[in-house]
């Protein structure tokens, strides 16, 4: 056996244990991945079974967990979201959560109460109007959500636009077909909203106490010069 045949078999059976290594390298993460995963889906499902029974989404099998509540700013009412976890279908693929019902708590009632009257639409958008900087004198005057439905894509599909007071108990729908919700601010004494229906902008404007509309405008956006 000549010297070459001899270097091409040592470098052969080299190659082969290397190759028999990183197999065995990706073997075991792989299956570190899928126990990983399978181990934390098993952690949320038992998680969300441990919580507080609520009713199932039509849409889905999988369990509605409510989240930790907060102090409503300014007000003794505290409200917690109802959220539904979607996880990852393979190994490598992320999950994400839905918030599908908003529940409010105030301290002198009895029993608690939902935003919406199912938890089969997404709450897909939401932003807290406030007044007031400092931490300790911020008080929230309104919420506005955009409400989608489960079928169709969250980005392109209109929903209602929902603004309810501090306790949400009074609740105004601004509008229907909106796709997005661009911002809302308290400026002037009234309550401004900026969203897109039906590929035009729109500013709506709302009495910051009785949540009462005071006008609607849509918005021209003119093309650019083209020179």
């Amino acid at each position: 056996m000549s010297k070459s045949q001899k270097l091409f078999r040592y470098l052969w059976r080299i190659n082969a244990v290397l190759i028999l290594f990183a197999a065995g390298a990706i073997t075991f993460g792989v299956g570190a991945l899928l126990i990983g995963e399978f181990g934390g889906r098993t952690a949320r499902s038992r998680e969300a079974e441990a919580g507080i029974p609520v009713a199932a989404a039509a849409d889905t099998s999988a369990h509605l967990s409510l989240g930790r509540a907060s102090v409503v700013a300014g007000t003794n009412v505290m409200r917690a979201d109802l959220s539904l976890d979607r996880g990852g279908k393979g190994f490598s693929s992320g999950g994400y959560s839905e918030t599908r019902n908003i529940l409010f708590i105030e301290p002198d009632q009895k029993e608690a109460h939902w935003l919406l009257p199912d938890n089969d639409h997404i709450v897909s958008d939401s932003s807290d109007i406030t007044e007031g900087t400092d931490r300790g004198s911020k008080r929230l005057i309104a919420t506005a959500v955009l409400v989608k439905s489960t079928t169709g894509s969250p980005e392109t599909d209109g929903g209602r636009l929902l603004l309810f007071d501090a306790s949400g108990r009074k609740i105004v729908e601004v509008a229907s077909a909106v796709r997005e919700l661009h911002l809302t601010s308290l400026t002037g004494g009234e309550l401004i909203m900026l969203f897109e229906r039906n590929r035009r902008l729109v500013v709506a404007a709302f009495d910051p106490g009785s949540l009462t509309k005071r006008r609607e405008q849509e918005i021209a956006v003119p093309q650019p010069n083209e020179h």
